[in-house]
């Protein structure tokens, strides 16, 4: 009989333990969930859920995220200094938006370096808004563009911009991002558009009055980013025509800045693909005169517009370029290190 007594004593104690145990967790996680909402606010909750699972970046890496935001384009920067840059943010969806800062939660990115929407376009300016609310960034790209109402997207980043506080800068030919690291240097070049006082500036087009889709998408900031000899270029939905004026300055020499290190834009060996791979971009010249092994293209699946063209493919095709697309890959990242080499993963691998 004393053998039951002892035997069930024991098992009360062991319950009455587990108990304090799963009081104590239970504490421990409503104190824990507490803190999150004094930190960050509810409405913010949802960008800390389901994120991605991305490796951490090794010291003196660079890498490069072209984030599958459907139609759209967002690319980001993770930069070897430790800073990071936004290339526009895609279409404004909700789960685009959730895409976008559930990324950049994944990496740790509380406040973006530098935010640069590379032109009006609402598949490229979309989720900005919501980045700029609830993360802020230090400095802001934005295009010479006077006229805020060609769309509700690009209306609401230049509001946004403004609540901010960023520094603001406009995007033209000559711009330079230099790293702050000795040890691991590399160059952010602004090629395009031209600057205000050019009377050939893209900018002009638009700001005059009258003007198309092309004018808006020729006033895309084009960017060459070089690393230890590995170089990307970033071209937003620049047209065959700004690809013409690259090819013609090149030729005469005059593709080249004062305050930026000498550069061969025929170096480029990582092309993001101008307008999603439409037909109105990445023209055979002008990817003749690059050296590029991996293209990047950034679309929806199924997306009405037939992006990307075709045309386009077999350009790509033709010089042995390696294709990656959003749409069948999912998210791609390119990782760049001090060595001068460069690998490439997909989401959907």
């Amino acid at each position: 009989m004393r053998f039951h007594e002892t035997h069930d004593a024991e098992k009360k104690k062991r319950l009455k333990r587990t108990a304090g145990i799963v009081l104590a967790a239970v504490l421990f996680l409503l104190a824990g969930l507490c803190v999150f909402a004094c930190i960050y606010p509810a409405e913010t909750w949802k960008y800390y859920f389901s994120n991605p699972k991305i490796e951490k970046r090794n010291q003196g890496e660079l890498r490069i995220h072209f984030i599958d935001v459907g139609q759209g384009d967002c690319t980001l920067l993770e930069l070897p200094d430790g800073r990071s840059m936004i290339i526009d943010g895609g279409n404004g969806s909700q789960k685009t938006e959730l895409a976008v800062m559930r990324y950049l939660n994944a990496l740790g990115i509380d406040k973006p370096d530098f935010v640069l929407l590379t032109h009006p376009d609402s598949d490229h300016a979309g989720s900005l808004d919501a980045l700029l609310k609830h993360k802020g960034a230090k400095v802001v790209y934005l295009p010479k563009i006077e006229d805020r109402s060609i769309n509700a997207e690009y209306a609401e980043f230049c509001a946004r911009v403004e609540k901010s506080g960023a520094e603001k800068r406009v995007s033209h030919a000559g711009e330079v991002i230099s790293s702050q690291s000795a040890e691991y240097p590399y160059t952010l070049l602004f090629l395009s558009p031209k600057t205000s006082d050019n009377p050939d500036c893209e900018y002009n087009a638009v700001n005059d009055g009258e003007y198309d889709e092309t004018d808006v998408n020729d006033c895309s900031a084009v960017v060459w980013l070089d690393y230890f000899g590995v170089s990307a270029l970033f071209t937003g939905d620049a047209g065959k025509s700004v690809e013409e004026k690259l090819l013609a300055q090149a030729a005469l020499g005059v593709l080249k800045y004062p305050n930026a290190p000498a550069f061969e834009l025929s170096s480029t060996e990582i092309l993001k693909v101008a307008h999603h791979g439409s037909a109105d971009s990445t023209g055979l010249a002008f990817f003749g005169y690059l050296n590029v092994k991996t293209a990047v293209i950034s679309c929806g699946k199924g997306n009405a517009y037939g992006h990307p063209h075709a045309d386009t493919l077999k350009n790509l095709e033709r010089y042995g370029a390696s294709v990656c697309r959003t749409d069948v890959s999912g998210s791609v990242m390119i990782t760049v290190s001090p060595d001068g080499k460069y690998n490439v993963t997909t989401q959907k691998e």
